[in-house]
This record gives C-alpha cells, sequence and structure tokens, in this order.
C-alpha cells in the first residue's frame, strides 16, 4: 500500500539501506502529501478574534506562500470560501526555513501570540511554533491572491469595531470577550482585517495616504487607500494633496477611516532593504502581500517592489504679508538640541522659516532641547552639579545663526528652563517632560526686534497659576509648562501663551485588543485647556489688555470638546476663536498618524482678533518621505497666522490673504 506521503527524510534512509544511488530515489513533490484527515487552517482560525482550537494540539497542511526572517506564512491551498476565516497563519520558526511553494504537513499546539505582551494592548496572533514537520515538498502553486478593492473585498470605511459592542469595554485579548463578541467582516474593519490575517492579498489600484518612513535598517512603512480611494466614507475626506482626513468627533470616537492600509517593506520580505520613496498622493498599482500584524496595526507585508506613479505635490511657501499685519507661527520643532548630530535638521528649519515662511515676526517653538540633547551629564545626589544643564540658550543660538545664515533676520530669543527639581538624574529614569529622555523639551520664542518688541513673559509654572487663581494650577504637572509672553507690535500689545499639551503617547492602538481604544492623556489636556481658557480669561478681563493669542502644539484635534467647548469657552463664555476654522482650503491638518491627516496644532486668538486674521498651515514636513539619509525638519507641520492688531490700512496686503 502506498504511504500517505512520502519526504525526503523518509526515502534517503531506504535508498541508502538498499544500496541505491541518489540518482535513482525521485524527491518528493507536492502531489504526494496527503493532507486528508488533517485540521483545515481555516477552522484553525475560525470567525473570531481567538482560535477556537487555542492551546490544542492540531496537524494541518498548507503552501508557504512567503517567508519571513522568523518563520513563515502558511495557507490552506483551496480554503473555504467563506470570506469570515482566514485560509492562512504563522508558523514561527528559526534557523532552517522552507523555501515558498513548499507544500507541508505539520503537527503542533495552536497558540495565540500578543506581539510586544498583553500589556501593549494589541491584537493576538494565530501561529504554531516550531512545529514538527511531518511531510513537506516543494512545487506547489501559490493560492491566488484575494484582491482587496472593488475587485474583490472593499474594506468598512465608518467603523473599526461597532460601538455597541464596546460598551461595556472589551479585551479582544481574553477568550471570553472574544467568543462573546459579534464578528462582522462586512462592517468592522478590525474584522475585516482579522479575516485576511496571514492570507496572499492584493491591494488594488493603491494610493498613498502618508509618507513612507523608516524605522530601522530592516523597515519601512506607508499607508495607502485601495482603488485610489474611491470607496471612502465620507466622500469628502480626501485631502488636496491626497491624504485622508481623520473625521471629527467630540470625543475622537468616530470613524477613524478603517479602509487605510498599511503597505510593509520588510527587508526580508520584500527582498530588500532598499525602500521606495513614497509622498501623500503618489500612486503605487496593485500591491500584493501578505497579511501579518504588529506595533498594534494589521499590515500588508509587500513580497515585490511597487511602481510609483509621483503626485505633484511640493512643498509650500507663504506670501509676504503687508507691514501692517503681525505674522506668527507655531512649529513643533521635533526634540530640536545644540549638538552638531542636529545640524541638518537645524539647517532645514531655518531654510523653512525663511523661505518656505518669509521670516515671521514670532515664532512660537515646541520641543527645543536642553544645549546637549539626550546627554546626561548631571551626576545622580549631586544637583549642585547640575547647574546649567537644563539650559537651552545654545540650542536657539545656534537655530537664529541659521536663520542668518539662510538670509533670514536675526531673531531674538527666549525660554524658561524647567525646574530643576522636577526632573530626574539618570539613575532615577528620562526626564519628565516628555519627548526624548533627558533631552529636557521646552517651549521658546523667536523674534524679530526689528518688527516687534518683547515686553514680558513668565513661565506659567504651578506656583504662577496658582497666583493667578487658575482652579487646576497642577494641570501641567509631568509636562511642559506654557510660557507666556507680552509683546508690542505697532504700538499695540498682544500677549501669547505657548503650550505644549499632554502627548497621546502611551494611547492603546486604535486596531487594537482594547476596545474602544483607550487615548492616554485625556484627562490631563482637559485640565489643561480649562487652565489656559481662565488664563486668557483674567488677561481679558484687565482694562490694558485686549489682544490675546493660545497656540502651541494642543495634542488633540480642533472638533473635540477640549477644543471647542474648554479652550474657547461654551455660550456666553466664549472668550476664544480657533483660526483653523479661517483655513481656506481643505489641506487642514499639520500631522498625519498611521494614514490619517490631523489637526495638532492650533492658534486661538481673542474675539476681537478673529475677524480680520488669516490662517495657513503651511505643509513642508509631514507628506514626504522619512527614509534612512533623509534630513527631517519635524513631524508636524507650522501653522501660521497674519493678525491685524489695529485699525491701520495697508497697501499690499490685499494681495496676500491666505498665505499659502
Amino acid at each position: 500500500m502506498k504511504p500517505p506521503y512520502r519526504t525526503i527524510a523518509t526515502t534517503l534512509p531506504i535508498a541508502c539501506a538498499l544500496g541505491l544511488t541518489l540518482a535513482r530515489v525521485s524527491p518528493a513533490l507536492a502531489t504526494d502529501i496527503d493532507c486528508a484527515g488533517t485540521t483545515p487552517i481555516y477552522e484553525i482560525q475560525g470567525k473570531g478574534h481567538i482560535s477556537p482550537f487555542v492551546g490544542q494540539e492540531v496537524e494541518t497542511c498548507g503552501v508557504v506562500t512567503a517567508v519571513a526572517f522568523n518563520g513563515y506564512y502558511l495557507q490552506d491551498p483551496q480554503g473555504d470560501g467563506d470570506e469570515a476565516t482566514s485560509d492562512a497563519l504563522f508558523v514561527f520558526q528559526r534557523g532552517d526555513l522552507p523555501a515558498t511553494g513548499t507544500l507541508m504537513r505539520v503537527r503542533d499546539r495552536v497558540s495565540e501570540f500578543v506581539p510586544g505582551g498583553a500589556t501593549t494592548g494589541n491584537l493576538s496572533i494565530t501561529q504554531l511554533s516550531f512545529p514538527q514537520v511531518l511531510a513537506q515538498a516543494p512545487g506547489a502553486p501559490l493560492p491566488p491572491a484575494v484582491i482587496i478593492g472593488s475587485g474583490g473585498r472593499v474594506p468598512p470605511n465608518e467603523r473599526v469595531i461597532s460601538p455597541a459592542e464596546t460598551d461595556p469595554p472589551i479585551n479582544l485579548q481574553q477568550v471570553a470577550d472574544a467568543t462573546v463578541n459579534p464578528f462582522n467582516p462586512n462592517v468592522d474593519g478590525i474584522d475585516f482585517y482579522e479575516s485576511l490575517e496571514g492570507m496572499r492579498v492584493t491591494v488594488e489600484d493603491a494610493v498613498a495616504v502618508s509618507a513612507v518612513r523608516q524605522f530601522a535598517s530592516f523597515s519601512a512603512e506607508v499607508v495607502v487607500l485601495a482603488n485610489q480611494g474611491a470607496d471612502i466614507a465620507p466622500r469628502t475626506a480626501r485631502t488636496a494633496r491626497g491624504g485622508i482626513n481623520l473625521q471629527p468627533d467630540p470625543d475622537n470616537r468616530g470613524d477613524q477611516n478603517p479602509e487605510r492600509i498599511q503597505i510593509q517593506f520588510d527587508a526580508t520580505l520584500y527582498g530588500s532593504s532598499e525602500f521606495p520613496s513614497i509622498k501623500v498622493g503618489d500612486r503605487l498599482g496593485d500591491v500584493t502581500g501578505v497579511v501579518g500584524y504588529s506595533f498594534g496595526n494589521f499590515e500588508v507585508n509587500a513580497l515585490a517592489p511597487v511602481n510609483i506613479d509621483p503626485s505633484a505635490i511640493e512643498e509650500e511657501q507663504v506670501r509676504n504679508r503687508g507691514s501692517s499685519r503681525l505674522s506668527l507661527v507655531s512649529y513643533n520643532t521635533l526634540n530640536l538640541s545644540a549638538v552638531d548630530g542636529d545640524t541638518p535638521q537645524r539647517n532645514k528649519i531655518a531654510r523653512q522659516v525663511v523661505e518656505n515662511l518669509a521670516s515671521p515676526d514670532i515664532l512660537a517653538l515646541q520641543e527645543i532641547q536642553d544645549n546637549n540633547g539626550d546627554v546626561n551629564d548631571c551626576p545622580p545626589g549631586d544637583s549642585s552639579a547640575c547647574a546649567g544643564v537644563l539650559d537651552a540658550g545654545l540650542t536657539l543660538q545656534r537655530l537664529v545663526d541659521a536663520v542668518v545664515a539662510a538670509g533670514g533676520p536675526r531673531y531674538a530669543f527666549f525660554t524658561v528652563d524647567p525646574l530643576q527639581e522636577t526632573t530626574q538624574s539618570a539613575a532615577d529614569g528620562p526626564d519628565v517632560f516628555g519627548g526624548v529622555p533627558l533631552g529636557n523639551i521646552r517651549n521658546a520664542f523667536l523674534y524679530n526686534p526689528r518688527r516687534v518688541e518683547l515686553v514680558d513673559y513668565v513661565g506659567l509654572d504651578r506656583d504662577e497659576l496658582e497666583r493667578r487663581g487658575v482652579s487646576v494650577p497642577r494641570a501641567f504637572d509631568y509636562s511642559r509648562d506654557p510660557l507666556a509672553a507680552t509683546f508690542s507690535f505697532r504700538d499695540q500689545r498682544l500677549v501669547v501663551i505657548n503650550n505644549h499639551f499632554s502627548s497621546r503617547f502611551g494611547s492603546s492602538p486604535i486596531f487594537g485588543a482594547l476596545q474602544p481604544f483607550v487615548q492616554a492623556g485625556e484627562a490631563q489636556r482637559e485640565a489643561q485647556a480649562q487652565a489656559m481658557h481662565e488664563v486668557a480669561r483674567a488677561l481679558l478681563a484687565a482694562p490694558d489688555t485686549a489682544n490675546v493669542v493660545v497656540l502651541g502644539d494642543l495634542n488633540t484635534f480642533e472638533f473635540t470638546d477640549d477644543l471647542t467647548r474648554i479652550l474657547p469657552g461654551n455660550g456666553n463664555e466664549q472668550i476664544l476663536r480657533n483660526l483653523v476654522g479661517k483655513s481656506r482650503d481643505d489641506n487642514n491638518y499639520s500631522f498625519i498618524f498611521e494614514g490619517n491627516s490631523q489637526v495638532l496644532d492650533h492658534i486661538f486668538v481673542s474675539n476681537n482678533l478673529y475677524g480680520k486674521a488669516r490662517f495657513d498651515f503651511v505643509h513642508v514636513n509631514v507628506d514626504f518621505p522619512r527614509l534612512r539619509g533623509d534630513t527631517v525638519a519635524s513631524d508636524h507641520e507650522p501653522v501660521r497666522a497674519l493678525l491685524k492688531l489695529d485699525d491701520s490700512d495697508d497697501e499690499d496686503e490685499a494681495d496676500n490673504d491666505d498665505g499659502a
């Protein structure tokens, strides 16, 4: 009787025992592998986020469709035709790995692996680990790729997960929650991509809604839409530059654009560490890969080079402004320090200040590091030896010098260093202000003394907020203190408060196990918005203050209640207005996160300034590639306002009404 399968491993010993030569032994073929009696992969995956076979030993068969550095993807040759069940899974293995096209029969215990560990909030991956290989043979055809797009399966375009499924909150790492959770791949984005876990897919006619970003020598990623965004919702979600806007909701619980698809360039799977340079709006054609999951996102691991049809977007440049208008820019400078390694970044920011931003009168900067960046030169236990290590004077001076070298004005500058007693030495861990550990980021100002005069400035630390009677004086504890400055421009005074609200770092993934996803820092940002409202209200109540600006990287969106009700005030208490509403085009974003274009950087003005104010997002950074070797100025866009503080006329302002 013919055995159910034959492998090289079993035929070679027999050949030797019989005294036969290797030339007389036929190698095993894929057609020799008998998969009868095994548990199909689609049954192992099941209709859900956790395998119904988790913890059980199974035998299964599949074709190797792709080989990674730490394992391979195994897919059932035929599948069951049910879109709710994935036909593939990942096999974790080191060392000798099978080739693509190998048909395998293996035995192992089914596991659910959470990349990075359970505390990350990531979903789990159904996988086998170092299975016993019962039979293997080359030459099997690869299963056809599932089309993601109008030619196959169209991703859901409104919901990552239905709200009714997350009240009360659930954890899809837990068997109990995952078992009772309704699985709706046609409605919920998180279920749609789960139903394709491990499978060969082709993203049809992809268009980039993020720029490519490289994270290490072996990995880069870009986010795309299928069919050039033909099936997005709402239909108006695309930006003119080619991205897709995060959709509004007061608590950011609305449409997160689940139609976004992350393309991953893994050096092993992609076959090269030379990754394509992709900007927003570039068309990539059809992209074929295997569906994986890491760092909180499903991803299509590309298996072949992509062909780029480039978009025509370029860096924006604002027009010159009339002399009677004050030009004011808010800019997060991405952990800029004085160290020589930051020179390319510093020079690029300086060029942008002069060429793209038309040398504004006032620059409100965030994420300015101390002079030595992330180097620790504060000996543990000896605070007296720490004098000066928090100083950022050289960081700002070198930026000023770079602006002059780029042809701009010689700016004056000022900042308030973080309090020494609120930092920590290396022995205690990183500092508490965010940004790169030991960088001690803070807010700062540059201003052109030929155009404006500095009257005074003060850091709004806990003591200062308490002195001003703010109801939440501790709102900025373990964050960056606001920096308030009074300027004089054409005999008019203006108070500008420069902020960097608490980070969203630490949020759980949008496509994660914890649903609804956790938004880190929400309570603190609301308290910070309240504190700034109360400071502005007191300033505007004073007889000598009529013009107030609250700006910065506020780390939340123009539609959240933090910025629609708390900071500006509500109803009769409304004292500030967000200039984002004055933008004259549909490219309203200062940041792109996981393919969602969004506004994190804002300029609020007192009511009397709003009517004649003008506002721009100046797009110079986030739409463009961040590959190794590229000089990156920032991961934010600068935002610019033109303000009229008096009633004077300006002969050239009519030609310069909307900036970029």
